[in-house]
């Protein structure tokens, strides 16, 4: 970081940003080109389901993308330096490929993927009753939990479900728990370190909420004003680079499930719908 930030405004190096937001558009554009050219047809129910995700973490990345300044995916008169403008979308990016790697593991027998599927689906039933509740929407609320009974009597008749440790089982049938398995033992399996994660992810916690360091950190035309400085570019860069490493590893790991996607990934020239003009189909690549 920099001291005497307002004096150095005309000094901040470029270098190390368009680097990373290059790294970010590359990684974006092969990602959308090889999950438009996935064909889910006939491939185990783990990998469709993974595919899914893999799709949400896509369309977060285009997003991301679009929101940082100096993207060549948006056209604007202004630049926002604001770190903000990148913590929510690099937050569900982080979130979404945990899921991805949950689901992407090839299960040791049907019931294992069945409990995950409910274990899921159960969250997911739970949230939406809540939501319902909370509106007085009652008949509404009354359909998701019968829906959440049902999902308990199944899980309750799993047998790879009823071997599991008995807290977990709880935990599970509460509707608490997304996954099985906890964010660390995902960690672990995704040979992510679990210290530098936890850190990340509670910075750009801080950032995609209404928190003090959001507010507590700001500098009148420096940091937090939207006004170009050396702390939010740095964070922001950092920020897209590790997306982009997150991003890429997703890909491989679906170019590796459906080997014939692994030639439409040709970096910033990838061909795809919803990006920029210059990788539309329609759009000539001797006019790039």
């Amino acid at each position: 970081m920099v001291n005497g930030l307002h004096d150095q405004q005309s000094e901040i190096p470029e270098s190390d940003y368009s680097q990373s937001l290059k790294k970010m558009d590359v990684a974006t554009c092969e990602a959308m080109a090889v999950s438009q050219a996935i064909k889910i047809d006939h491939v185990a129910k783990h990998i469709g389901y993974s595919v899914h995700i893999y799709k949400r973490i896509c369309r977060h990345s285009v997003s991301l993308v679009s929101a940082v300044p100096r993207s060549r995916w948006v056209t604007s008169d202004f630049e926002n330096w604001d770190f903000a403008c990148a913590a929510g979308q690099s937050r569900a990016i982080m979130e979404g490929y945990l899921l991805f790697r949950y689901l992407v593991i090839p299960p040791s027998c049907n019931d294992e993927w069945v409990t995950k599927l409910l274990v899921l689906y159960l969250n997911d039933r739970v949230r939406r009753a809540k939501m319902m509740a909370d509106l007085m929407a009652t008949e509404a609320a009354d359909q998701w939990s019968s829906e959440i009974e049902e999902l308990r009597i199944r899980l309750n008749s799993n047998p790879w479900f009823l071997a599991l440790d008995t807290e977990v089982r709880k935990g599970c049938l509460s509707g608490k728990y997304l996954m099985v398995q906890n964010r660390d033992q995902i960690l672990e399996l995704a040979g992510l370190d679990r210290g530098q994660f936890n850190a990340a992810w509670d910075l750009l916690s801080q950032y995609a909420h209404m928190l003090p360091m959001l507010f507590t950190s700001s500098e009148p035309d420096g940091r937090g004003s939207g006004e170009e400085n050396q702390q939010d570019k740095d964070y922001i860069g950092a920020t897209v680079a590790c997306c982009a490493d997150i991003l890429n590893t997703a890909t491989n790991i679906m170019t590796t499930e459906f080997p014939a996607t692994k030639i439409v990934r040709q970096g910033i020239d990838s061909i795809f719908y919803k990006g920029p003009k210059s990788n539309h189909p329609e759009f000539p690549k001797n006019h790039r």
